[in-house]
């Protein structure tokens, strides 16, 4: 496995790493065994055709796997908060879990709520992509938007993990509607400190990109 290094974080359209093979395989496909399928009843969907067509799984949906995963993500909170120069990091579960995406489905560009329910601020999201043999043809890009319309594309494939640091700014999403016939799945984890950012104004809730 990878260790997540300070050299490694491209500062432009906003810090974020992109990090082959961070976790073992094994581990990987043990998360996506757990997986629900599309129809199970416990799925929380999203279905604004303008803005996200979706489905999110939090932790009741969780097998023992993906809660063994989960705690070798908050053992790496170290690592990431010195890579990112942040303050010690705390995991919270709201919004985090599995995420799918079938087939026509998409999540317009937008910029992350930034206040845990308990007042804790978000600094990191950590996006663990499952998707095996996934190409270009596939789709479900993460698009990472600049503020004068640059966009950095990343390919969801297997065992890719993207980490960034989230403010006001931080505008991401998959927009393009998913071609098909397969589902863009992924594991999300988003990291919170108490200290406030230096470039902290207000709370907000998820701000869509004009």
């Amino acid at each position: 496995m990878n260790v997540v290094r300070p050299t490694g974080i491209i500062r432009e359209p906003f810090r974020h790493m992109i990090v082959e093979r961070l976790w073992d395989d094994a581990v990987l496909r043990g998360v996506l065994s757990e997986f629900p399928e599309p129809d199970d009843d416990r799925w929380w969907r999203y279905n604004d055709n303008q803005r996200e067509v979706k489905l999110e799984g939090g932790s009741d949906l969780w097998g023992q796997r993906t809660q063994e995963f989960v705690e070798s993500i908050v053992a790496r909170g170290p690592e990431f908060a010195a890579a990112f120069g942040l303050p010690e990091l705390h995991l919270r579960t709201e919004g985090a879990g599995y995420h799918q995406i079938e087939p026509g489905g998409k999540l317009a560009v937008h910029a992350d709520f930034n206040r845990s329910r308990e007042g804790l601020y978000r600094r990191l999201n950590v996006i663990v992509y499952l998707n095996e043999d996934w190409t270009d043809a596939d789709g479900g890009h993460l698009h990472l938007v600049a503020p004068a319309g640059h966009i950095t594309r990343v390919l969801p494939q297997f065992n890719r993990t993207v980490i960034f640091e989230t403010s006001s700014t931080s505008f991401h999403g998959h927009p393009v509607p998913l071609p098909g016939p397969r589902s863009r799945r992924s594991f999300a984890s988003y990291f919170f400190t108490v200290e406030k950012p230096d470039n902290y104004v207000e709370e907000h809730g998820t701000r869509w990109h004009g």
